[in-house]
């Protein structure tokens, strides 16, 4: 009866073992997830992801820099009046997602 309760004992304890490993290898998982939806190049699912969570600063500082990063808008000879047309029509969805005015000045 003693031998039949190590052998559970040990078996138990492999189990555990097991189990935290998993877990530990889960929680890796979760922070590389973490870190890339800063990195994410589908800029559009970061977006709605940061809204889900109520983290809509967060959420305009990923389309600002989408803008931002977009050379082909401030590499062409257009005006500044052109640029800021084309931002917004390319721009459309996402800054009325996030309630974003732009007004020409």
């Amino acid at each position: 009866m003693v031998i039949f309760l190590y052998v559970i004992s040990i078996i138990w304890w492999i189990f555990c073992i097991i189990l935290s490993i998993k877990v530990w290898g889960m929680c890796d998982d979760v922070r590389k997830i973490k870190n890339q939806i800063g990195r994410n190049d589908d800029y559009s699912t970061s977006i709605d992801f940061l809204l889900r969570i109520g983290e809509k600063e967060k959420a305009k500082e990923i389309l600002i820099n989408r803008i931002l990063s977009n050379e082909a808008i401030f590499n062409s000879t257009s005006t500044p009046v052109e640029k800021i047309d084309d931002i917004c029509q390319i721009y459309k969805d996402e800054l009325e997602t996030l309630e974003i005015q732009v007004t020409k000045e």
